[in-house]
């Protein structure tokens, strides 16, 4: 064969390889949104409005015009009201949002945040789906989302860990998934952190919400596609959900804002989504209603570029 020909070919196993892939990620990926963005509005309209917007599933934040579900004085009706009518405007309900600080410094706020974590877990059936998430915690006392030089040590990771354990095995005798969200202004605040968690907890209901952009500290930004390729190798086999939303540069760090407003490798993220072969939600994130149609097109424009 010519030096020719093996160009040729190389060029068109190349071709095959994107063309499988992007086949792949529109039939696996579907997308979703978070509830909270049509909060405004009764559940019934709220529903409509989202499946009106394109998105086949929604991660559920429980707070509507005319109902509201609090996991931590559970009312069922409410819940039953919510969940029903999502799924009757043909809505899946990809994820439960169970976010809270799982090292919370103060202990009534942590006892809390866990009471109503358990109460997702454990009832996750009547809620529609066994997957709830969490972000992985910090040592900052003035907010959940900022850093504290704490998070670093082997303290915080071993307080960290042994929560995350204790909820994945609650999880796993109900039949439910903790799906983490890493954040490098949190504990678990990188790949390899995030890699050593899985193997020291070593459960199938400890998974991960793939959210790449959460990753890239204020010196990252001109790292776009290694860290991205480092995410999914370290920890990419662990996702059960995953978020769009973009990463740029800010003056206290970088910012996260909506898809398609930041540097984030798309086609990329898209492409590494896609190998891991698997049906799963995409949702779309940090956007206000406004911006829904923009963000959702943005996305979708995408999935051509693998």
């Amino acid at each position: 064969m010519t030096r020719r020909q093996l160009l040729l070919a190389a060029g068109a196993s190349v071709a095959a390889a994107q063309t499988s892939l992007k086949s792949k990620a529109k039939k696996n990926l579907k997308l979703g949104v978070f509830t909270n963005v049509y909060s405004r509005f009764p559940v019934a309209e709220a529903a409509a409005k989202i499946r009106a917007h394109g998105f086949e599933g929604v991660v559920l934040e429980y707070r509507f015009a005319d109902v509201r579900f609090d996991p931590n004085a559970p009312d069922w009706g409410a819940a039953a009201k919510i969940v029903d009518t999502l799924g009757a405007a043909g809505l899946k309900i990809a994820c439960l949002a169970g976010y809270y600080n799982v090292v919370a410094p103060d202990p009534d706020e942590r006892k809390k945040g866990e009471a109503a974590f358990r109460c997702l877990v454990e009832n996750w059936r009547k809620l529609g789906s066994p997957i709830v998430a969490t972000e992985t915690g910090t040592l900052n006392r003035k907010s959940q989302w900022l850093e504290s030089p704490e998070n670093a040590g082997e303290p915080a990771y071993e307080s960290c860990r042994k929560s995350l354990a204790e909820l994945a095995r609650v999880a796993a005798g109900s039949g439910a998934v903790v799906a983490i969200e890493p954040y490098w202004r949190n504990i678990i605040d990188s790949p390899a952190r995030a890699g050593r968690l899985f193997r020291d907890v070593n459960s199938p209901a400890l998974k991960l919400v793939m959210d790449p952009c959460n990753y890239y500290r204020p010196a990252d930004l001109d790292r776009v596609q290694p860290i991205l390729r480092e995410v999914f190798e370290r920890v990419g086999r662990q996702t059960v959900i995953a978020h769009a939303k973009d990463v740029k540069p800010a003056p206290d760090g970088p910012d996260l804002p909506a898809a398609g407003l930041g540097v984030m490798d798309y086609p990329l993220f898209l492409r590494l989504l896609a190998g891991l072969d698997r049906e799963m939600f995409l949702v779309v994130e940090h956007l206000g209603f406004e911006d829904v149609p923009r963000a959702r097109d943005y996305v979708l424009a995408q999935f051509e570029k693998i």
